[in-house]
């Protein structure tokens, strides 16, 4: 049983469309859908195309560790509600896990990607491979490993880079070379360079231990 942990808040409701199919097969795989909203018509959507869906406030961090706790898989699949992965995951997976992996991460892509977004995915993918993806490359693992390394932490911030190192820590890890494809809005938003910039204090901030809320400012650009 594989379960895929999706977090979201204030999301259009077009984004059930991309998971709707982990919930059709209930015996192999269930769809846990955790919100961090005001539980509107994303999450009727969600429950209509048969997912679970828990209704909480708090951090992404603490959102992801409760569904975490409460899905049935002993196996985890923690995808953002922008990202779209491949079309085989699960089989992919579960791939990875016979041949020895405890945890993984999938490559990533961009919708629509121009040639900036192209060379933004290959450092994000080389940064992968040197041992540090992000959430919205899609994260698995085993549920015993995922308790091992402790699970997802109460951060609003840098919660998929905390639990990943850990991960690292405490099994083999693997980054798979088919891609899971998210959304590029944030670096239209701000402008790719900003973004980048931005994503990189951030994260040279986490490791020398500046407190989240701060790097969540940083992140927002305040």
């Amino acid at each position: 049983m594989i379960s895929v942990i999706v977090p979201i808040k204030d999301e259009p409701p077009g984004v059930v469309e991309r998971f709707a199919r982990f919930a059709r097969s209930p015996q192999e795989c269930e769809l846990v859908v955790v919100d961090g909203g005001d539980g509107g018509q994303t999450g009727d959507a969600f429950r209509g195309a048969g997912a679970r869906v828990i209704s909480l406030p708090g951090t992404r961090g603490a959102r992801l560790a409760h569904a975490s706790a409460s899905a049935r898989g002993n196996v985890l699949f923690f995808l953002h509600a922008d990202s779209r992965p491949p079309d085989d995951a699960l089989a992919l997976i579960s791939r990875s896990l016979a041949r020895g992996a405890d945890a993984g991460a999938f490559s990533l892509a961009y919708e629509g990607a121009d040639r900036r977004m192209r060379w933004i995915a290959w450092w994000a993918n080389r940064r992968s491979r040197l041992g540090l993806p992000f959430g919205d490359q899609g994260i698995f693992c085993r549920r015993s490993t995922y308790e091992q390394a402790g699970g997802f932490r109460d951060l609003p911030i840098c919660d998929d880079v905390d639990l990943v190192r850990r991960l690292r820590k405490s099994g083999a890890f693997v980054v798979r070379p088919e891609k899971t494809v998210t959304s590029p809005r944030r670096y239209r938003e701000v402008g790719a360079l900003r973004q980048v910039l931005r994503t990189w204090r951030v994260l040279a901030g986490y490791y020398a231990g500046v407190s989240p809320e701060t790097l969540t400012r940083w992140y927002e650009g305040r």
